[in-house]
């Protein structure tokens, strides 16, 4: 997933409050988005050039085959293809792979493209799995909630609550961080705080302002 104003694993999110006595930017990285089809749905993430997939489907047989996946652009150009050995169970499941495209693309424009999955039996008795999901259908990026005061007063106490879901209110898998930085014109930027995000996707932050620091 690329660095954006809302999404990426590592995504990053400025914020800035405008408050009386000084200027606060917070910013938040989550270091983990994981593609996860929890609600038996396709979804899929994007970084550095690789879409992160996940696949469900549903066999009518057990058995080993070859599972193909590719990024098509709108005129059906393949940009990514990946083509491996894989083995299905009965029932449902799903394919979790990476996608890596011949060349990186802003997310604005992944976003028109489709994926295309095709799985065939090694006993070609069997009838396959094949399929396409657009990706801006099971796309999913963090969304990033911050409540905070509206001014600070420099060394005094202050808390910030950070709230991170992806873009189906989900709560994002995996490990995330939270940095919240005060940053002053013409100097060093302040680590203010430093934590991890609970379970759910959330923590309350709270640190002190340094003295001496005011601002409009």
């Amino acid at each position: 997933m690329e660095d954006s104003d809302r999404h990426a694993t590592s995504p990053r999110l400025w914020l800035f409050f405008l408050p009386v006595l000084l200027i606060v930017t917070a910013i938040v990285t989550v270091q983990q988005l994981q593609a996860s089809n929890s609600e038996g749905v396709a979804s899929a993430t994007y970084r550095h050039g690789v879409v992160d997939v996940a696949i469900p489907y549903d066999a009518a047989h057990s058995g080993a085959g070859q599972l193909t996946l590719e990024v098509l652009d709108p005129e059906d150009q393949v940009l990514g293809h990946l083509d491996q050995p894989v083995e299905v169970a009965e029932g449902t499941g799903s394919w979790h792979e990476q996608i890596k495209l011949a060349k990186p693309l802003a997310l604005d424009e992944l976003v028109w493209h489709r994926v295309r999955y095709r799985f065939e039996y090694s006993d070609s008795k069997n009838k396959g799995i094949e399929g396409t999901e657009s990706i801006s259908q099971i796309l999913r990026m963090p969304v990033i909630h911050i409540l905070g005061q509206q001014s600070y007063l420099s060394g005094g106490p202050a808390a910030v609550r950070v709230i991170v879901t992806d873009s189906h209110e989900a709560v994002i898998a995996g490990r995330s961080s939270v940095l919240i930085e005060l940053l002053v014109p013409e100097q060093k930027s302040r680590l203010l705080f430093a934590g991890r995000l609970n379970r759910r996707g959330t923590t309350e932050a709270q640190f002190l302002f340094p003295t001496g620091v005011v601002g409009n």
